[in-house]
């Protein structure tokens, strides 16, 4: 049993993304993120041309998809699953492209991930 404890706590799959990015809005079906920017040289040129020092960033309809998943309760491979659902795919196709993106907007800060907890699942 502690065995088995073991292996699942090292699995990426069994771990739940949380949205830390809270600037976003949802348009048209898609996620706008808006990073603010904190370089100073482009503070200073958004300030000389009196504009606010963000960055709005687009994510495509599957990163969109993706991003409304993440709500905190599911796993990555949960949201795998409802992926290759969405997109009529292969769970291990969407698995594979899931962690890829994930890994991407975790190095952004954008996510951050916890351990499943078996105990709270209803």
């Amino acid at each position: 049993m502690e065995k088995q404890a073991q292996d699942t706590k090292h699995n990426f799959a069994l771990y739940v993304p949380e949205i830390k990015q809270e600037n976003w809005e949802e348009k048209d079906g898609k996620v706008i993120i808006h990073i603010k920017v904190t370089d100073p040289v482009k503070k200073f040129l958004a300030w000389m041309v009196k504009r606010t020092p963000e960055t709005k960033l687009e994510l495509d309809e599957r990163c969109s998809t993706v991003w409304k998943y993440i709500d905190g309760k599911r796993t990555v491979y949960d949201i795998a699953k409802l992926m290759a659902e969405t997109y009529k795919e292969n769970v291990d196709g969407e698995l594979y492209r899931l962690v890829t993106y994930l890994k991407y907007i975790s190095k952004r800060g954008w996510i951050r991930f916890k351990e499943y907890d078996k105990e709270v699942e209803i």
